[in-house]
């Protein structure tokens, strides 16, 4: 098999099994795992984790763009503004500790909604309510990315591309001063949230 051959099957196996460990998927196609790693490496130019991260996110804004239905929950009753779905969009995030005086952000998530007052992203981690958060929104279209804080509203377990929460964050306030979101983020979300 040749490299890329291998990658169509890695890839194949990782939409069933999003978590599967490199030994496993090894064994599954008979390989070592040097032979998978250097095949991944010679077709795509990453590492194995990067290309399961890559292949996640993918099946992840396939599966969130396909119906573009998410599940209904709890926290539909709360929400002050209706959100809007914006495909292909990210967010990397930073749960705040009294220690870290730099956020270290997590890998790209998948964004599920969005509106001038929150979002809602998938994660391979539960983030705790009440907790306040960075948060670096990346959107498909555009090179820079915004940058909120927020508080998470609710974690819930979901199963979707292999996530296993879905984090529901609330904004904190615009205002220009330290510790509030900026009022050009502000206004950059608002022109989302009337198209």
């Amino acid at each position: 098999m040749d490299s890329r051959e291998i990658c169509q099957k890695i890839e194949s196996f990782l939409i069933s099994h999003p978590k599967a460990a490199v030994q496993i998927i090894a064994d599954r196609l008979g390989l070592s795992r040097s032979e998978i790693e250097q095949a991944v490496r010679e077709a795509e130019g990453l590492s194995l984790e990067e290309f399961r991260r890559r292949k996640r996110l993918t099946e992840a804004f396939k599966l969130l763009g396909a119906d573009r239905f998410v599940p209904y929950g709890p926290w539909e009753n709360t929400r002050s503004r209706t959100r809007i779905i914006i495909p292909r969009t990210s967010v990397r995030h930073s749960v705040h500790r009294f220690w870290r005086i730099r956020p270290s952000f997590s890998a790209p998530c998948p964004l599920v909604d969005l509106s001038s007052a929150g979002l809602a992203f998938l994660a391979d981690v539960a983030l705790m309510p009440g907790k306040q958060v960075s948060l670096l929104l990346q959107f498909q279209e555009k090179e820079e990315e915004l940058r909120l804080l927020g508080k998470v509203v609710y974690a819930v377990a979901t199963g979707i591309a292999g996530y296993s929460w879905r984090i529901g964050i609330q904004f904190l306030q615009f205002a220009e001063r330290r510790g509030y979101n900026s009022p050009k983020v502000l206004e950059a979300l608002v022109q989302f949230d009337s198209k």
